[in-house]
C-alpha cells in the first residue's frame, strides 16, 4: 500500500484572491460592514483533507470516499459520495465513466447521499462529450431515473403548485413556466432526457454485470462483496469491494506495517482545526460554508447561515456542513432552519446532514420545491415521503408575503433558473440582503422573453424588479457561472462601482473574477456582518453583551430562562478560560466550583483508572451541573483533546440566582436524576455504543428520563426485547434471529426495500449495546429476536412509549436505528 501525493489541478482552478478591506464600507443607514475572517488553517480544512491518496494495488480510495478499480475497460468506482469528480480532478485522474451504486444509496449515518450521480454525468456530458454507464441492482435504477428526471428537467407540469407558491398581490402572470423558461435558458435541453446523460447496466440473474466482454463484476450474496473479474486474463479476480461504503482502507497496527516491508503506514490525519476559536453570535450577519460550484476541486459548494438576532437559518448547506459548524464553534442549535433554494446535487447535499442533526429544524421553501424535494430524496433513500416528511416541519413560503424570522423579514422570488429556484430578500432593523440564487440575471435576456411573450408581466417586473443588480440592499450576495443557465460574469463586472462595493459572488472560483474588476468572493469561513449596534442608542441593561451570553444559556436547555439583570451580574462574575490541547480541565475527585460552558474545541471525559472515554465535549456541551444536587466532586477527569475555550461561571453566583428562580424546584429534579445516572453504570455505558458516545447534553439528560429502573438477570435467563429497547450496562448477552423462523415475511419488513436484507444474527455483546428491533416497535409487529444472559447481565429498559418519544424528538436518530436490531461501540446489525 502506498500514498500518491496530489498532482496539482490546472493553475488558477481555485485560487482565490484575498477578500478586500470592506471595514470602511458604509450600509445605507450608516452603519459599519466588516468581515471577520478565520485563520489560514481554518480556511485550508477541505484543500487539506485531499493532499494525498491511498493507492492498494489496483484500488485508489478517494479522499472523501468510494473507490475506483482500474481494469482492462477501464475505471470502475464503486460509491459515489458527493462532489466525488472533485476528488478525480484534485489527484489529477480522468474522471471515470462507469459507476457502481454500493446498496443503499443512502448512508444514514452521514446523512449524506452516497450515489450522488449527478455531477459525475454531468461533467462527462458537459465537459467530456461522454456518457456515463450506472452499474446497480435492477430494482434501483427506477428511483435512479426518478431522481435524476427531477433534477435534470424540474417537476412535471402537473406538479407545479402556481397558486399554492403565489400569494399576496401574485395573480397567475406571477407564475413561471419552469419547463419552458429552461428551454429558453439554454435550447439544446428540450431534447434531453437520462438516457441522453446515463446509460444503465443491472445485474443479471446471475448477480453478474459484464463489460465489453473484457470486465465481468459479480456481487457476492453471502460476503455481502463486489468482485471485479477480468475476462481477458482467464477470469483472473483483480479486485474485491465492500458493499459497505468505504471512506478508505482501515488503519493497520505495527506489527501488520513492519510485515509489509517497504511500504509506508497508513498514518491518521493530521488535526488541521487544533486551535479552534469561540464564535460570537452576530446581531445581523452571514457566515460562509462555501462559495464555490460543484467543478471546483479545491472549493466548498455554496452555502451560508444567515444570523437573526443571534440565531441562525442555513441556506443550501453544503456536504460536510454539520462539520464545518464543529470546525467554527457554532452550536448546532442555534440552527433553527434551513432555505432550500432548489433541487440540484450542489445545492440540496448537505440538507439532511443538517436535518439529522439533533433537534428537528424547519424547512424554508416553496411548495413545489419541497414536492420535488421529496421526490428525489424518497427515491434516494428508500424512505416514503410520509415518513420523511416526521424528521423535520415544512414551513412553505409564498412569493410576494413575507415569512418573519426572530424579527426579520424573508421575501422570496423564484430566480431564472432551469428548475424552480428561489431567491430572497431579507430586511433587519433597515437593513437589509439579498441572495440572488442561481440564476441568470441578464435583464435583456427577461426583456427578449416577455415581449415573446414566454413570461406574464408580473414574472417580468419580478424578475426586473426583484434583481440584486439593482444595488437596493446593504448586501448583496449574487452568483456567477457558465451562462446561460447562470449569470455572465461580464455582467457583474460592468456594474456601478457602488454596487459592486457591497456584493460578494459566489458559485465561482476566485481565479474566475478578474483581478481589476471590483468584485470580491465570499471566501469560506469568513462572516460578513451589520454593526447593528452602531449609532442606535437602544441598549438594554448590560447591552448587546448580556443578550448574547442569554441566548448562549437558553441553548443548553438546562438552566432556567435568567431575567437580563440576573444574566448581568453572571456576565460580571464569568471567567473566560483557554486549555491548551493535552492539558486538564477537570480531575477526577477534585472540587466542582464552576458550571463550566465548552465554547470551542473538544474535550474527552473518562475514567481516570480505566481510561476508556465516556463522552466528548463540543461546543455548546457543559459540565459541573451535577453540584447542584450532590456533592462538590467530579466523577470523571475531563482532558482538553484540542485547544478548549470555555466559560466559567462560579457556583457561588449561580445558586443564589437558582434560589431565587420560580422554575427551581423542577429544573433541580431533573438534575438529581440525572445526576444517579453518573454513579450507577448507564452514563458510561453509553460512551461504550457507537451512536450513544456522541450524544450531547441534552440528548442524554432526555435518554435518560425515559430510562426504567435496573433488572438484573442471572445466566441462562431469556431477556425480552418485544416493545422495547434494553440498554446493556453489565455482564455478556447472547443475540440471536433466525429469518428461517418467521411465520410472517411483514414481520422482517424494511423501510428501504429488499436490498436492506436481514440475514442470520449470533451476536455476543457487554456493556454498551443497545438491543432493540427498532421496525418492530415502531409498527407494533412481533420480534423473532431472542436474549440470554451469558453472565449476571444488569441492563435498564425504554419502553415502546419512551422509545418512540425520544426518537421523535431526535428524528435522526431515528434514522440511524431503522432496520437494527444491535448498536454496539463496534457498529450496528
Amino acid at each position: 500500500m502506498s500514498k500518491v501525493p496530489v498532482t496539482p489541478a490546472k493553475e488558477g482552478a481555485g485560487d482565490e484572491p484575498e477578500t478586500p478591506s470592506i471595514m470602511r464600507l458604509k450600509s445605507r443607514h450608516g452603519r459599519g460592514i466588516s468581515v471577520r475572517p478565520v485563520g489560514a488553517e481554518m480556511a485550508d480544512v477541505y484543500k487539506s483533507q485531499l493532499n494525498e491518496c491511498v493507492v492498494e494495488n489496483n484500488k485508489t480510495f478517494l479522499p472523501r470516499g468510494g473507490i475506483i478499480v482500474s481494469t482492462v475497460a477501464g475505471d470502475i468506482q464503486f460509491g459515489i459520495p458527493p462532489e466525488t469528480i472533485k476528488d478525480s480532478m484534485k489527484l489529477g485522474i480522468t474522471v471515470p465513466t462507469y459507476f457502481v451504486i454500493l446498496g443503499e444509496m443512502f448512508d444514514r449515518q452521514a446523512g449524506l447521499n452516497m450515489a450522488e450521480f449527478e455531477f459525475p454525468a454531468y461533467f462527462n456530458f458537459f465537459c467530456l462529450k461522454k456518457r456515463v454507464t450506472l452499474i446497480c441492482m435492477p430494482d434501483l435504477e427506477a428511483r435512479v431515473r426518478a431522481i435524476f428526471t427531477e433534477t435534470l428537467l424540474g417537476p412535471e407540469a402537473g406538479h407545479c403548485m402556481g397558486e399554492m407558491d403565489h400569494g399576496g398581490e401574485c395573480n397567475e402572470t406571477a407564475h413561471p413556466n419552469f419547463r419552458e423558461e429552461g428551454y429558453y435558458l439554454d435550447g439544446m435541453r428540450r431534447d434531453l432526457n437520462v438516457d441522453t446523460l446515463i446509460q444503465f447496466k443491472t445485474f443479471d440473474a446471475k448477480s453478474e454485470v459484464s463489460i465489453d466482454d473484457k470486465v465481468k463484476i459479480k456481487y457476492d450474496l453471502f460476503t455481502k462483496s463486489y468482485k471485479v473479474i477480468d475476462v481477458t486474463v482467464k477470469n483472473k479476480e483483480v479486485a474485491k469491494v465492500e458493499e459497505k461504503f468505504s471512506r478508505g482502507p482501515k488503519r493497520r497496527d505495527d506489527e501488520d506495517d513492519a510485515a509489509d516491508g517497504d511500504e509506508e503506514p497508513i498514518k491518521e490525519p493530521a488535526p488541521v482545526d487544533n486551535d479552534r476559536k469561540p464564535f460570537e453570535t452576530p446581531k445581523f450577519g452571514i457566515t460562509i460554508l462555501g462559495s464555490s460550484h460543484g467543478f471546483d476541486p479545491n472549493g466548498s459548494t455554496t452555502g451560508f447561515v444567515i444570523w437573526v438576532n443571534g440565531r441562525g437559518i442555513m441556506v443550501d448547506p453544503p456536504p460536510g456542513s454539520s462539520q464545518a459548524l464543529e470546525k467554527l464553534s457554532i452550536p448546532h442549535r442555534l440552527i433553527e432552519g434551513i432555505i432550500l433554494t432548489h433541487c440540484h446535487a450542489d445545492h440540496d447535499a448537505g440538507t439532511f446532514q443538517k436535518i439529522l442533526k439533533e433537534q428537528a429544524v424547519k424547512i424554508y421553501t416553496t411548495q413545489t420545491i419541497f414536492n420535488s424535494f421529496m421526490r428525489k430524496y424518497s427515491a434516494i433513500s428508500g424512505f416514503g415521503p410520509e415518513f420523511l416528511k416526521q424528521l423535520f416541519t415544512f414551513h412553505p413560503v409564498k412569493i410576494g408575503v413575507p415569512v418573519e424570522f426572530y424579527g426579520a423579514k424573508f421575501n422570496f422570488y423564484y430566480s431564472f433558473h432551469t428548475i424552480p429556484c428561489v431567491g430572497f430578500e431579507l430586511e433587519l432593523d433597515g437593513e437589509s440582503m439579498c441572495y440572488s440564487a442561481d440564476t441568470n440575471s441578464d435583464p435583456t435576456v427577461v426583456e427578449k422573453m416577455f415581449a415573446e411573450k414566454a413570461i406574464g408581466q408580473q414574472r417580468r417586473d419580478m424578475l426586473i424588479n426583484k434583481s440584486p443588480l439593482r444595488g437596493d440592499h446593504s448586501l448583496i450576495f449574487h452568483e456567477a457561472g457558465v451562462p446561460p443557465i447562470h449569470t455572465p460574469m461580464n455582467l457583474l463586472v460592468d456594474l456601478d462601482a457602488r454596487i459592486k462595493s457591497k456584493m460578494f459572488v459566489v458559485h465561482v472560483t476566485g481565479s474566475q473574477i478578474p483581478s481589476d474588476s471590483g468584485l470580491k468572493q465570499a471566501n469560506i469561513f469568513d462572516t460578513v456582518l451589520i454593526d447593528m449596534d452602531h449609532d442606535l442608542g437602544t441598549e438594554e441593561e448590560g447591552g448587546e453583551g448580556v443578550h448574547a451570553l442569554q441566548r448562549l444559556l437558553r441553548t443548553l436547555n438546562v438552566l432556567p430562562n435568567f431575567s437580563p439583570s440576573a444574566i448581568a451580574s453572571i456576565r460580571s462574575s464569568m471567567s473566560v478560560k483557554e486549555y491548551p490541547a493535552g492539558t486538564s480541565i477537570a480531575e477526577e475527585g477534585s472540587s466542582i466550583t464552576s458550571f463550566t460552558i465548552f465554547t470551542a474545541g473538544r474535550a474527552d471525559e473518562y475514567v481516570t483508572e480505566s481510561n476508556i472515554i465516556n463522552r466528548s465535549y463540543f461546543c455548546g456541551d457543559y459540565a459541573g451541573e451535577t453540584s447542584f444536587v450532590q456533592d462538590n466532586a467530579y466523577k470523571f477527569t475531563i482532558t482538553a483533546k484540542t485547544n478548549v475555550h470555555t466559560i466559567d461561571i462560579p457556583m457561588t453566583v449561580l445558586k443564589p440566582l437558582l434560589d431565587e428562580h420560580s422554575e427551581t424546584e423542577k429544573f433541580l429534579e431533573d438534575i438529581k436524576a440525572y445526576a444517579r445516572l453518573q454513579t450507577d453504570g448507564t452514563w458510561s455505558a453509553l460512551g461504550q455504543n457507537v451512536v450513544f458516545k456522541e450524544f450531547t447534553n441534552l440528548q442524554r439528560k432526555d435518554f435518560f428520563n425515559f430510562l426504567e429502573p435496573k433488572e438484573e438477570f442471572e445466566l441462562g435467563q431469556s431477556i425480552d426485547v418485544q416493545s422495547c429497547g434494553i440498554l446493556v450496562l453489565e455482564g455478556e448477552v447472547q443475540v440471536l434471529l433466525d429469518p428461517s423462523s418467521v411465520e410472517d415475511e411483514d414481520d422482517l419488513s424494511t423501510y428501504r426495500g429488499k436490498n436492506n436484507r436481514m440475514d442470520f444474527i449470533d451476536s455476543q455483546v457487554s456493556s454498551g449495546a443497545f438491543l432493540c428491533d427498532i421496525n418492530s416497535v415502531l409498527n407494533e409487529k412481533m420480534t423473532y429476536v431472542t436474549c440470554e444472559a451469558l453472565s449476571n447481565v444488569v441492563v435498564k429498559r425504554l419502553s415502546r412509549g419512551g422509545l418512540i418519544q425520544f426518537l421523535t424528538r431526535y428524528p435522526g436518530l431515528m434514522v440511524q436505528l431503522l432496520d437494527t436490531r444491535i448498536l454496539t461501540l463496534e457498529g450496528i446489525e
